[in-house]
């Protein structure tokens, strides 16, 4: 499914795990707000709603941005990023 600005997203934190409950549940909730060049790299701009991590979600005010890499980012170990899904 494309992303596109606008679109709620899921996005994890690392690439080896993509558990949405338990001890290894990390990731963050939000819109797509757009992207933009971080560090080198295209990002997308992700406005969180929800963040997990550890298997525990935040409590309190989040509505901060994030920055994963676009998928199909190349990694230093020579992988494709993708990290972030449509909800």
């Amino acid at each position: 499914m494309d992303i596109s600005i606008g679109s709620r997203v899921r996005s994890f934190d690392f690439d080896s795990c993509r558990d949405l409950e338990g001890d290894s549940a990390c990731f963050v909730e939000g819109v797509l707000k757009g992207t933009e060049t971080v560090e080198g790299s295209l990002r997308y701009r992700i406005l969180v709603e929800r963040d997990i991590f550890g298997g525990v979600e935040e409590d309190g005010p989040l509505r901060h941005f994030v920055y994963p890499p676009v998928n199909g980012t190349l990694t230093f170990r020579g992988r494709l990023t993708s990290f972030v899904e449509v909800l």
